[in-house]
């Protein structure tokens, strides 16, 4: 009898160590594969990228020859959703005192659509770039650069 056992033994063991290597084989890897958010932007000045959603002049009806802002929802190539805002003055010797902000636009204004590249101070509050500084851009292209 104990002769039998000892070969039942060992054949015991590797089924059951077969079952056990499969088993580890099919639990599922853990979560991953999950996306971690993306980055959020930080206050201060910023460079920022992505695709124009909606937005346009909200300046109130009816004023002319006044500061006219204009504020973009834009999606960011990481997938964040922010507001880009600047404001445009009208011709005159106080508007020209202001700081020089560089507005390129392909298509002679911003476009649902467009892919938008813009520099400038980034508020985390109201997810707002406000293009207003010496050297702020804003820059629109038909397509991703």
């Amino acid at each position: 009898m104990k002769k039998q056992r000892c070969r039942t033994s060992p054949i015991l063991f590797l089924i059951l160590l077969s079952l056990a290597a499969c088993a580890r084989a099919q639990t599922p890897a853990p979560a991953a594969a999950e996306k971690s958010p993306p980055p959020s932007l930080a206050d201060g000045v910023q460079e920022v990228s992505g695709v124009v959603l909606s937005g346009g002049d909200t300046t109130p009806p009816g004023l002319m020859n006044v500061p006219r802002t204009f504020v973009y929802q834009v999606k960011l190539d990481n997938g964040v959703e922010i507001n880009v805002a600047y404001t445009a003055y009208p011709p005159s010797p106080a508007g020209d005192a202001r700081p020089q902000i560089k507005l390129n636009f392909y298509n002679g204004n911003i476009q649902a659509g467009d892919y938008l590249s813009a520099r400038g101070t980034y508020d985390s509050a109201s997810k707002t770039l406000t293009v207003a500084s010496e050297g702020d851009t804003i820059e629109t292209f038909a397509t991703k650069p």
